[in-house]
């Protein structure tokens, strides 16, 4: 995993999307509760609140600094002094394999309204030794699936590289859960098991784009620390409103994704009258995991959806570029023949 998560990093790291963007900004209205809110995002208000063997009051802190070129800043700007939830627990005390974890601590936040099924993100931060379990309502009220949350994994990474070298949290896509830097490779989540003395490392961290519409974001945060109290730093951003009324498009879809012989590409919201391809220039681009560009065509302009043929590609990872004299988006596509 950590390999295969590595290289798409690298690829990505080059394509990035210009548009103007945002992060939450917190505030505190009681115990362990807030609000958060937006200037002009495409992501709405919510309210948040945190339950659990909680070791101090909940911190709104915009004193981290991030330096190592990470997919989270190339997409939403740079998280140096960007506002976020430091959430801390209490040691979990003496355990063993079978036994329950007791320091438990629960984060949600509840959106003001349905969210956009594109356009936002979060990011986590210095996930150590502990689990932190990613959940979330869709606009149904129901519970969003772990097969689901997989997809939206874009970036394990270390967020600091100035000390310790490369630190980074393992994922658990059986249970849609991160696991510690420092958690034994052996180490599922709901083992049970207690991790005592374990060094604390950098700031291993991961970033998350849902890409289906959503009520409630939920993170189960679980101390395996015996004698030690463990923390994490939550981070909320969205692309501005702003950003995407200037270039008349806010995204592009590409479908179907499997493709075979070739596929479409379509502006956003598509069917509407007058959502074209409102640029003098528009690009789409095909990559291979090796970064080199295998395909370019112009789309021309006043197109609403354009088809690109890939007969003469291999079935494998791909990925697709749109690019516009505004700035550039970059999707993942996959080949199946």
């Amino acid at each position: 995993m950590k390999k295969q998560v590595l290289l798409i990093t690298l690829i990505l790291g080059s394509f990035t999307y210009s548009g103007a963007q945002e992060f939450a900004t917190f505030t505190l209205t009681g115990e362990h509760q807030g609000t958060g809110s937006f200037t002009q995002a495409v992501l709405p208000d919510f309210t948040w609140s945190v339950i659990g063997t909680l070791a101090r009051e909940i911190q709104i802190l915009d004193d981290e600094i991030f330096d190592d070129g990470n997919q989270f800043e190339a997409t939403f700007g740079q998280a140096d002094n960007a506002e976020n939830l430091r959430t801390q627990l209490q040691e979990n005390g003496p355990g063993t394999a079978g036994q329950p974890i007791t320091s438990r601590a629960t984060m949600t936040i509840d959106f003001d309204e349905v969210t956009p099924a594109s356009g936002w993100g979060f990011c986590v931060v210095d996930i150590d030794v502990e689990n932190l379990l990613v959940k979330a309502i869709d606009k149904n009220d129901n519970e969003v699936p772990a097969e689901t949350v997989n997809r939206w994994l874009v970036e394990l990474f270390d967020a600091n590289l100035s000390e310790n070298g490369e630190n980074l949290p393992k994922w658990d896509a059986t249970h849609a859960a991160l696991l510690g830097f420092n958690t034994p490779d052996d180490y599922t989540v709901y083992d049970s098991i207690v991790i005592g003395g374990m060094p604390d490392s950098e700031a291993p961290a991961a970033f998350f784009q849902p890409d289906i519409p959503l009520k409630s974001l939920i993170l189960v945060f679980e101390n395996l620390q015996d004698i030690y109290k463990v923390s994490y730093h939550f981070y909320l951003a969205s692309e501005s409103a702003t950003g995407i009324e200037e270039i008349s498009n806010p995204d592009f879809v590409i479908f179907p994704n499997p493709a075979g012989n070739e596929f479409k590409v379509q502006s956003l919201p598509a069917g509407q009258a007058g959502l074209k391809f409102k640029v003098s220039r528009a690009t789409v681009e095909i990559y291979d995991l090796n970064g080199r560009k295998l395909l370019e065509k112009q789309i021309p302009k006043g197109t609403e959806e354009f088809t690109v043929d890939v007969s003469h590609l291999n079935s494998g990872l791909y990925f697709c570029r749109i690019r516009t004299e505004k700035g550039s988006v970059t999707k993942k596509l996959i080949i199946q023949k």
